[in-house]
């Protein structure tokens, strides 16, 4: 069965008005065009839908139970097509983004706080995970896109550069290295020390940084967040190296951050999403808006003593 929008719009106008003549005005088509999109449509459903007369015409019993199913089609095609246009003037839409906790804390959750006051219409996701889950969450089409540490590049992905800051050293309160202005990778290896694990890329910057270095750490403590670490570090547990911004959430408070003294770090954080799949017209309003405020907005890149 092929019965098309035009064929039900041609039934409707027929039954409302009852003759072919002002159905066909109201349409804007011939009469001789209307006639025919009936008797299609008579032909697909394989009933006879109007009694004709010689002015007038009347619906049959099974013209009578279409008509309700007819009009409730064509509203629900234009309820959906006005929804679509929504999606298109930003009045409706969804965006789900993931990112790591400190991303989510420091940049990702004011920015969704400007951007829900502007579009209260676009629902808006954060998911926060590790970092390293974020490029697999992409792939499996489970978020519109990720903000993290920019990394090897992938073959399915994209990534957009948003900003960068420096890596910084992480001290419990009153640890002797404290007293110093900035520290060394030297003597940060020579202190128990928490690190992220293995699979974050924060993590295998600073790996592959100290195998620069010839440097190797003497003792270590493996956790999946940043705020482990922060925990860990403030019970005194071990130091660490985390990106500048770490020191802006509220498990930072307390803790000693101290710049490093030689050979610094920066981490590139950057915008990730899948290469073949274009963004609905809202996440593209998001990345866009997101793109600005990081212009603008004050992204930490030094420590504070």
């Amino acid at each position: 069965m092929n019965i098309t929008l035009r064929q039900l719009r041609a039934f409707v106008a027929v039954a409302e008005h009852q003759q072919f003549t002002r159905a066909a005005q109201q349409i804007h088509i011939t009469q001789a065009a209307l006639s025919m999109l009936v008797r299609d449509l008579e032909q697909e459903v394989g009933l006879r839908l109007f009694d004709r007369h010689t002015r007038m015409v009347k619906l049959t019993d099974a013209g009578r139970e279409l008509l309700g199913m007819a009009k409730r089609i064509l509203s629900e095609v234009e309820t959906t097509i006005e929804h679509s246009r929504d999606f298109t003037t930003y009045q409706r839409g969804r965006v789900t983004v993931a990112s790591g906790t400190v991303l989510a804390a420091v940049l990702l959750s004011p920015f969704m706080r400007l951007f829900r006051d502007q579009y209260p219409g676009i629902k808006l996701q954060l998911r926060d995970m590790a970092e390293q889950d974020l490029q697999r969450r992409l792939l499996e089409d489970d978020i519109d896109m990720g903000v993290g540490t920019r990394r090897e590049a992938h073959d399915e992905i994209d990534s957009t550069p948003l900003f960068s800051d420096t890596y910084i050293a992480v001290l419990p309160p009153k640890h002797p290295l404290g007293a110093r202005d900035s520290i060394s990778w030297k003597q940060l290896c020579n202190e128990p020390f928490i690190a992220l694990s293995r699979s974050s890329p924060l993590r295998r910057e600073i790996d592959q940084h100290l195998t620069r270095l010839g440097l190797s750490l003497k003792e270590m403590h493996e956790v999946s967040f940043h705020t482990t670490v922060l925990a860990m570090v403030r019970n005194g547990l071990g130091v660490s190296v985390l990106p500048a911004n770490s020191q802006e959430v509220p498990e930072a408070q307390g803790l000693q951050f101290r710049k490093l003294s030689a050979h610094r770090l920066k981490r590139e954080t950057a915008l990730f999403q899948l290469r073949h799949r274009s963004l609905s017209p809202a996440a593209q309003l998001f990345k866009d808006a997101l793109l600005n405020y990081v212009k603008t907005a004050k992204m930490p890149a030094h420590t504070t003593r």
